[in-house]
């Protein structure tokens, strides 16, 4: 059976709500038509990346993510243009 995918914000939602649940969490989860054990999870994870909601990059850590990313871009163009390049060569050699 695949695994179900939940979005982030389906899973944040899920977690604020049944921590309001007057029922339980077990009541909730069955509602809901998740397992405590996920449930518990999401839980986890939120707590475990709370601090990240507060923290805020730097002038210098974001120039540095820009620039990451435009070279990330770049190498990816490249490698598109080597791939397409090959591709080429190959169909020439067998002919």
């Amino acid at each position: 059976m695949p695994k179900a995918k939940y979005s982030s914000e389906f899973k944040v939602r899920t977690v604020l709500e049944g921590l309001k649940s007057p029922d339980g969490i077990a009541a909730f989860c069955r509602r809901k038509g998740i397992s405590e054990v996920q449930f518990y999870g999401w839980q986890k994870q939120m707590i475990e990346n709370a601090d990240s909601v507060f923290h805020k990059l730097s002038k210098a850590q974001e120039r540095k993510m820009a620039q990451m990313e435009a070279d990330l871009k770049r190498k990816d163009e490249i490698i598109a243009v080597v791939t397409e390049e090959a591709l080429e060569l190959k169909k020439k050699l067998r002919k």
